[in-house]
């Protein structure tokens, strides 16, 4: 595929693709969208901002499903059974902590809310430390894949005239990465 491409699908597309990504996890695409703003192709606070509202919302859709539909959810779901009780556990003793960091837990972030919605967590203090920590994280990783982005230019300065071609391969395994995730995101 053409770089030139890539590039303008970034521009044109990339917010979207964040938004759509953070939505059903996102952890890699956020990283490398800001690893793309240190390049100057996308804007890091309107990742940060893109990132927050895809998470946010995916994770009050998820505690609302968890309050309404709750276990027969779950039932449809056996892969998330493990992860579930590991929940419930830490649930029972961090509440809040794991309100505000969930999302910062590999393998848990789609069970955590419908196992809050399930286990009656008020619903007020899950909107606003769901906020809380939606910014955080969003924060955080966009800036942390910026930061990479400085750490990889100064790499790159050194072996300079191959940016376009680390681009390209960043995109390139971001749109694998997806791809693998749809894929069994759907399957579930």
């Amino acid at each position: 595929m053409n770089t030139d491409l890539l590039l303008e699908l970034v521009q044109n597309y990339g917010y979207i693709a964040i938004l759509i990504g953070t939505f059903l996890e996102g952890e890699t695409i956020v990283l490398v969208a800001g690893y793309l703003a240190h390049e100057g192709l996308l804007n890091l606070p309107l990742i940060a901002v893109c990132a927050f509202c895809g998470s946010c919302v995916s994770d009050q859709l998820m505690f609302l499903i968890g309050r309404k539909k709750g276990k027969p959810f779950l039932e449809t779901k056996p892969r998330m059974k493990w992860a579930a009780a590991k929940v419930t556990r830490i649930l029972e003793k961090h509440e809040t902590l794991l309100i505000l960091g969930f999302r910062f837990l590999y393998g848990l972030r789609n069970v955590t809310p419908v196992m809050m919605g399930i286990s009656g967590v008020n619903y007020k203090k899950f909107v606003i430390l769901n906020i809380i920590g939606a910014a955080v994280w969003a924060t955080s990783f966009a800036w942390g894949g910026y930061l990479f982005g400085m750490l990889l230019a100064e790499i790159l300065h050194t072996f300079a005239g191959y940016a376009r071609i680390v681009i390209g391969a960043l995109l390139l395994l971001a749109a694998i990465f997806a791809f693998f995730h749809f894929r069994r995101a759907w399957r579930r």
